[in-house]
């Protein structure tokens, strides 16, 4: 019926003239039929008892039913959906999540043949549009004419990050809702929706884990740890690459079933420093959002220390003992501004000057580039750590006993307290350019001195200060760096639009790219990328079959209003069949 559809005012004129014509109709009588009868005495005493008001109700009533039947099946033929107060606009509901830029056969994507959906039913409709889409990127708001709404479909985007949602949709007035979409986001349709399937299947293998890490037994040797999903429906071989620069690639052929995981590790000794990238490349990949994913590996080397201390063997022992670890011990006297290392550690001293490079300072003095407030404390209890920061982990905390200590009232910005008491933090660490950790306490005055996360705090800690960079890891989508006014840009030199409020440079991650955030002298690395198992399930659908079409929602099933109009006019047509029957009728 739908192939039949009427425009309103063709469906108006459509019922008129059916109207006119069954009245026309009835208005004609009949020629009268003349019959040779031998006497008109027994037929002109029937004719005076019968009352003409029954010959005009009954008149009436064929005629009303002629005319429900008649303007029924005139107003299913001109599909009651395209007229009148029931079906009076049109709502149609874009999904442009992450997955709809799935390739399709046809070279095209989802997305295309969901806009090519859009437009056909837009410019078939002669009512009022609502354009809406599941990332709220729609540029018009409310029912506009079918022009305007074709007009914004062009400025409308799939969205590679964000979760798909169901805008709020009128709560009167009467529309027909049509979603386009292909059936992998969870968004909500709405039970009398008829859904546009532009659902095809693909071929996708993602990377869904990417980490670097140094062996404890030998800080030297990096690996990388690899995590390769086929979310295809079919199994694929696949060649998953790492490559640092020009000089440093190392490949692999993987043979996955379909919906498999696999983790592989690389030794990436071999490359200095610097932007790690791993693909995944498979024949007739369909969503290359998921193929790549980068790291920053950092320099592994031997580590020069300088340790600063009037004497501590225990210190110095704990520090002796991590490999790839050159130790220089100096007394306070001895110390120079201008002497070099690669990370200093300083024992109940500091220096004047803010060190080139990053420092541990093991309960310090107070000095001016160090804005700490610290006071005397007995016996500590430790009440809280960061939980999250790579720089505790491996100790157990709430088993540190402290003598004597310095505590640190009150966080300065860009200072972060990673151990704290009940009187304040007994660790902190700066969140700034400059990288230093301070530690309210020497390890000879706690039992961490015998303990054995002493090495694995000491290791941590001068990771993290010989670090020539901060990195953050983040997903795609809208990223926050600490820093204010900053410059952002892409992994090809590009310039992003960014915006800067409370300290803080607010920009875009609309790809997997490392980006750099520079201000004042400061650069910081983003590494952003999809690396989420989830996101590559383009096959996940909740459609029936695997093809394109336009189907109702699953589960909800729904009378055409030209089926309802059917059915009257059969009911009617039932009650004029048992009237002629009966002899009811004329």
């Amino acid at each position: 019926m739908n192939a039949l559809a009427l425009t309103p005012l063709a469906a108006y004129g459509l019922a008129g003239i059916v109207a006119l014509l069954i009245i026309l109709m009835h208005l004609l009588r009949p020629r009268p039929m003349q019959r040779a009868v031998s006497s008109m005495v027994l037929w002109e005493a029937v004719l005076r008892q019968r009352r003409k008001y029954h010959t005009r109700w009954r008149w009436l009533m064929s005629l009303l039913l002629c005319l429900v039947v008649g303007l029924a099946l005139a107003l299913a033929l001109g599909r009651p959906d395209g007229f009148g107060p029931a079906q009076s606009r049109v709502v149609v509901l874009l999904d442009n999540s992450a997955s709809m830029a799935t390739r399709t056969r046809d070279g095209q994507s989802r997305w295309l043949h969901a806009v090519a959906s859009a437009r056909e039913l837009i410019g078939s409709t002669g009512v009022d549009v609502m354009l809406v889409d599941t990332m709220g990127r729609a540029p018009v708001s409310g029912f506009v004419r079918p022009a305007r709404a074709l007009e914004a479909l062009e400025h409308i985007e799939v969205v590679g990050y964000g979760v798909a949602r169901a805008p709020l949709l009128p709560e009167s007035g009467a529309f027909d809702v049509h979603v386009i979409s292909d059936g992998v986001a969870s968004f909500r349709i709405p039970p009398t929706a008829v859904v546009h399937s532009v659902f095809e299947p693909a071929v996708n293998v993602a990377i869904t884990g990417l980490q670097i890490r140094a062996l404890p037994a030998d800080p030297l040797r990096i690996e990388a740890f690899v995590q390769v999903y086929n979310a295809s429906i079919t199994p694929m071989r696949v060649r998953l690459s790492l490559r640092g620069d020009k000089r440093f690639e190392v490949t692999r052929q993987l043979s996955m079933n379909a919906g498999e995981l696999i983790d592989a590790t690389f030794d990436i000794s071999g490359f200095d420093q610097g932007v790690l990238a791993a693909a995944a490349m498979a024949g007739h990949d369909a969503y290359p959002q998921d193929d790549i994913a980068f790291a920053m590996v950092a320099p592994h080397r031997a580590r020069n220390v300088l340790l600063v201390t009037a004497g501590n063997t225990r210190l110095e022992d704990a520090i002796r003992s991590l490999p790839g670890v050159r130790l220089r011990v100096i007394a306070p006297a001895a110390w120079r501004d201008t002497m070099s290392a690669d990370v200093y550690l300083f024992d109940r001293f500091a220096p004047q000057q803010l060190p080139p490079r990053g420092a541990l300072l093991f309960r310090p003095q107070e000095v001016s580039w160090m804005p700490l407030s610290q006071r005397a404390v007995t016996q500590p209890v430790v009440t809280d750590w960061a939980r999250d920061n790579s720089l505790l982990d491996g100790v157990a905390w709430p088993s540190l006993r402290v003598g004597n200590a310095s505590v640190i009232a009150g966080m300065p910005d860009k200072v972060e307290a990673l151990v704290s008491t009940a009187d304040g933090a007994l660790i902190v660490a700066s969140t700034g350019a400059s990288r230093w950790i301070v530690a309210g306490f020497s390890p000879e005055d706690s039992n961490l001195s015998l303990h054995p996360g002493l090495p694995v705090f000491l290791g941590n800690a001068l990771r993290w200060l010989d670090e020539s960079e901060t990195v953050i890891d983040s997903g795609l989508g809208a990223v926050r760096v600490p820093l204010a006014k900053a410059r952002i840009v892409d992994g090809a030199g590009r310039v992003l639009t960014s915006e800067s409020f409370a300290g803080e440079t607010m920009f875009d991650a609309d790809k997997p790219d490392v980006y750099t955030a520079v201000a004042d002298g400061v650069r910081l690395r983003v590494i952003a990328g999809v690396l989420d198992p989830r996101e590559a399930d383009v096959n996940m659908t909740r459609f029936n079959g695997s093809q394109r079409g336009t189907m109702k929602p699953p589960g909800h099933a729904r009378i055409e209003p030209w089926m309802a109009l059917v059915a009257i006019a059969l009911v009617f047509i039932v009650v004029e069949w048992v009237a002629w029957t009966r002899r009811l009728a004329l």
